[in-house]
């Protein structure tokens, strides 16, 4: 739980973390200890609830890489996202979720989850929205912990990367060097699985995410690991 004995003491202590942030700055980053607390919170309350989901995002690929034991270098995460079925009985559970303790809105719709003086971003996600699988037709993966978190399975992840990559703000933008790690991590879990994906069916955001990828690193051969059959433009 989030430790305040209050919401007084909670928003209190959100507006001091507002003002760690330098002006002009992103807000303070959580740990990964934060977000998985935060995540553990969820599952239980919307396993009360009978409503299924899935986290994807950069939460997602840090459990997926500790879960196939990849060997690479840790990275932060800025939020924790979450997928829920369309409808009041969904998304509509999950808001009021998060609109009560020990959660706090801010900006408008935008809520973070309290936890040691830290906060956690939480963004909320409708299956079936743009590349985001319907909850009742995503892969899923579960986690090691008591708690057994779902997740995206890698290649749905892969999928999920490749799609935003395809938007150049987001290729420019503050999360590319995370992305890019991301990118190459899942693809090396799949590739070391002996996975096998098909580039060539990919659909359209996914596959011009792909072509500007390998337009820059130039690592065509490394993704012929997952398809041999893969040409590219590159």
């Amino acid at each position: 739980m989030s430790g305040y004995n209050d919401a007084d003491a909670m928003e209190g202590a959100f507006n001091r973390w507002l003002e760690s942030a330098p002006e002009g700055r992103e807000f303070p980053l959580p740990t990964t200890c934060d977000a998985q607390e935060c995540a553990k919170y969820l599952h239980r309350r919307l396993r009360e609830r009978n409503v299924d989901y899935y986290f994807c995002g950069g939460f997602a690929c840090i459990n997926c890489i500790n879960l196939s034991c990849l060997d690479t270098t840790p990275r932060r995460i800025s939020d924790v996202n979450i997928v829920v079925p369309n409808g009041d009985e969904g998304y509509g559970e999950l808001l009021r979720i998060l609109r009560g303790g020990p959660f706090i809105e801010y900006d408008r719709s935008h809520y973070y989850f309290a936890h040691s003086e830290k906060f956690v971003k939480v963004d909320c996600i409708i299956g079936g929205w743009m590349a985001f699988p319907k909850v009742s037709e995503a892969r899923i993966i579960k986690g090691v912990q008591e708690t057994q978190l779902q997740f995206l399975d890698p290649m749905g992840l892969l999928h999920l990367k490749l799609s935003s990559w395809a938007n150049k703000a987001r290729r420019g933008g503050p999360k590319r060097e995370n992305d890019i790690k991301d990118v190459k991590d899942l693809r090396d879990i799949l590739i070391g699985a002996g996975k096998k994906m098909d580039l060539r069916g990919l659909d359209k955001d996914m596959a011009a995410g792909l072509e500007a990828w390998v337009s820059e690193h130039k690592d065509r051969q490394e993704w012929k690991k997952l398809d041999k059959n893969y040409g590219g433009r590159f």
